[in-house]
């Protein structure tokens, strides 16, 4: 039996499928935004669909999904009544996935989803799991949803949209339940055309939007807090709902594009607003995790997913405040794990009593596309014309690449699920190499200037550079950890303003190749850490299969690109 998740959410659809395999589960998370181009794509998830179908037979699988905010059967009605949508389900064979034609699709609310993603990846054989996002599921969905009848504790008024705003769930050796739900109202002031409400995870979505015209730009958010001055507004918040109604959405970012947004005249205003934001979001979660604590005494693992938890600036003071012992954040908190919390939840209730966690040698996030894997044959055909460099050693010699201050592209094995980039679809470059952050925004990312690089460091040595405990896990860039004082100067291009960086920790089990190339970019340069970016440009998703590889390579002047065995550079004259 197979186990089919759709995510059919408004950012980040995808379709994962998982099978039982004898030592952990077998899972393929395909997102349409990474096989069709266009970034946060919200897309009914046919092209991952096809795609799957391509190399398995899904006659024999159960399926369930997901949508946000409304359910999958009321937007695909609109859908439909938009175009003849299900009539192009009939016909490209794909109306078995419509809960409008099989009504053995199983819906699961957004929160449940994200706390099965969390079971289906966590080390933990207890814990609490915080899910929060900018809005979950509506309230007469949930109500219907399997196993949170129980959470339904306001009187519903049709008028006023309810929908999930944070939840709590116990996990106990594979047991998930849910102990605490709260919700979001929705309302729409006179003269306007916004919805507000008073969630904490709208609140930066909304701030996002006011400050980049960008929903999903709350990272940038979070990046631009550092420079403002967040006691300049922090007493406007008292309430969320009146702080956002009261803001003069006429001084709103209304353009495109980083060279617009960096000559805009409100830039103050935006860095004091992102700050304040960023100062009440921490305060915010941080008292809830404190809460919980004190609730559930006897719980010392916390985990933290939806897509506040990609927030990694708050984590770590999270973890500083030692409030539980253990913090684990998956490597896709955000609704690009709703596909696979989907099929989790399935897996999970016909295998109850396998579940087993997922010690740290085994966390990775590399669960893209199979046949995106590079091999000898394809990358000759695709790289026609190019000049092919074969090596016996590619992390030996990618490393004396990076130690003489070459940029390179690195492509090797499944992609990474999510939106940071983690040793399988990476840029690459000497994280002393003095002006390579504006090389890269310039000429390469072209990313606004304020918004920091993250780096990947051995695991075993993370915590000489980095202020963190010997053994210190940050595998996923979860956690802004502050620069040793002696490394200060040494890993200025990877430190933020605030003076932390967002690292990663690489073991050797997790990935041998990229463990292999920092150790050598260690061994030449007495720093076992390299720079560590998107294998991206801005505004397009990472490089997902070969093809895609070739459009970067052509489109950006990296020094060359790394595929499995093999170094390519473009042409010349390209």
């Amino acid at each position: 039996m197979h186990y089919l998740g759709l995510g059919k959410t408004l950012f980040n659809s995808g379709a994962c499928l998982i099978k039982s395999s004898e030592r952990m589960l077998d899972i393929e998370l395909l997102l349409t935004e990474r096989l069709t181009r266009k970034k946060a794509s919200g897309l009914w998830p046919e092209v991952p669909l096809k795609n799957l179908l391509q190399s398995e037979s899904l006659d024999e699988c159960k399926i369930a999904e997901n949508r946000d905010v409304v359910n999958s059967e009321t937007i695909e009605k609109y859908l439909n009544d938009q175009y003849p949508f299900f009539e192009h389900l009939k016909k490209e064979k794909l109306e078995k996935y419509s809960p409008y034609f099989n009504k053995n699709i199983l819906w699961v609310s957004h929160h449940l989803c994200h706390a099965y993603a969390a079971l289906a990846m966590s080390p933990f054989e207890k814990s609490l799991i915080i899910v929060m996002d900018g809005a979950g599921s509506n309230y007469n969905d949930l109500v219907e949803s399997q196993g949170e009848k129980h959470l339904s504790p306001i009187n519903w008024k049709s008028e006023v949209r309810y929908l999930e705003e944070h939840s709590v769930y116990t996990q106990n050796n594979g047991t998930i339940r849910c102990v605490k739900k709260n919700w979001q109202t929705f309302n729409q002031p006179e003269n306007s055309m916004r919805w507000y409400s008073q969630g904490l995870g709208m609140l930066y979505e909304q701030m996002a939007e006011y400050i980049f015209n960008e929903k999903t730009a709350a990272g940038k958010v979070m990046g631009l807090a550092a420079f403002g001055r967040s006691s300049a507004r922090s007493s406007e918040i008292a309430n969320r709902f009146d702080f956002l109604v009261n803001l003069d959405w006429s001084q709103s970012f209304s353009g495109k594009g980083k060279a617009l947004w960096e000559s805009s005249l409100n830039l103050s205003l935006y860095s004091d607003l992102a700050a304040c934001v960023q100062n009440h979001f921490e305060d915010s979660l941080i008292n809830i995790v404190k809460n919980l604590k004190t609730k559930y005494p006897d719980y010392e693992n916390l985990i933290l997913v939806g897509g506040c938890a990609l927030n990694c600036t708050t984590n770590m003071k999270i973890f500083n405040q030692n409030i539980f012992k253990n913090i684990y954040v998956p490597p896709f908190p955000g609704d690009e794990s709703i596909s696979l919390g989907a099929a989790s939840y399935l897996y999970h209730h016909d295998h109850a009593n396998q579940w087993s966690r997922r010690d740290h040698e085994f966390q990775h996030g590399y669960f893209g596309d199979k046949k995106s894997i590079p091999i000898e044959k394809e990358i000759f055909k695709i790289f026609e014309g190019f000049s092919i460099r074969r090596e016996d050693n590619i992390s030996s010699y990618a490393a004396q690449l990076i130690s003489q201050n070459k940029i390179i592209g690195w492509y090797q094995g499944r992609s990474e699920t999510g939106p940071r980039a983690l040793g399988n679809r990476s840029i690459l470059a000497r994280v002393d190499y003095f002006g390579v952050k504006n090389k890269l925004n310039e000429k390469i990312k072209m990313r606004e200037n304020f918004r920091p690089y993250g780096c990947s460091v051995l695991h075993e040595q993370a915590h000489i550079l980095f202020d963190v405990p010997a053994g210190f896990n940050n595998p996923f860039m979860s956690f802004a950890v502050p620069v040793q004082p002696a490394f200060s100067q040494l890993l200025a291009e990877v430190t933020h303003f605030d003076g932390t960086s967002r690292m990663q920790t690489v073991r050797h089990q997790v990935n041998p190749l990229f463990h292999a190339l920092i150790r050598e970019v260690g061994a030449l340069t007495n720093i076992p850490c390299v720079l560590n970016t998107s294998l991206n440009v801005m505004g397009e998703p990472i490089v997902e299969n070969l093809e895609d590889a070739k459009n970067f390579l052509l489109k950006t002047p990296v020094d060359g690109l790394v595929i499995g065995n093999f170094y390519i550079e473009r042409p010349e004259g390209l």
